[in-house]
């Protein structure tokens, strides 16, 4: 199994194998995501506060996946697993294009439809779970 330790600000991860490490990594983010859908309607200072503990959330999440885990695969052949890398990063940059409109109609007291977003951000996260972490815990060493 592919193990990590990564160093998120103060904090050590204890080593893992991959997906046990990211799916508790998208516990946290749901959780956040929840915290954010219950601030809206609230004052704005509250609203903000949870956007960027969400915002900084999945920077550090999208950061371990693409900096620690993509740059690092490098199959020798071409695998499944390393086949699904530029599919998660279009869909990180589309999930960071809604959260840039998010934070711009925060800040103007705008209708943002976040539904849509939470549909997006969890097609992408069961995408991840049951497909992207499995594969390459079985692929990489």
């Amino acid at each position: 199994m592919f193990k990590i330790s990564v160093l998120l600000g103060s904090y050590k991860m204890k080593s893992t194998a991959l997906t046990e490490t990211m799916i508790r990594d998208h516990g946290k983010i749901l959780k956040l995501l929840i915290r954010l859908e219950k601030s809206t309607g609230q004052e704005k200072s509250r609203m903000m506060k949870a956007f960027h503990d969400f915002l900084w959330e999945i920077e550090k999440h999208f950061f371990t996946e693409e900096k620690a885990i993509f740059t690092t695969y490098e199959p020798e052949e071409n695998t499944e697993g390393h086949a699904m890398i530029p599919e998660l990063i279009k869909e990180h940059n589309e999930i960071f294009n809604q959260l840039k409109i998010m934070k711009k109609n925060i800040k103007k007291d705008e209708d943002f439809d976040f539904k849509e977003f939470k549909n997006l951000l969890m097609k992408h996260k069961n995408f991840e779970d049951e497909k992207v972490y499995p594969k390459l815990d079985q692929e990489l060493d």
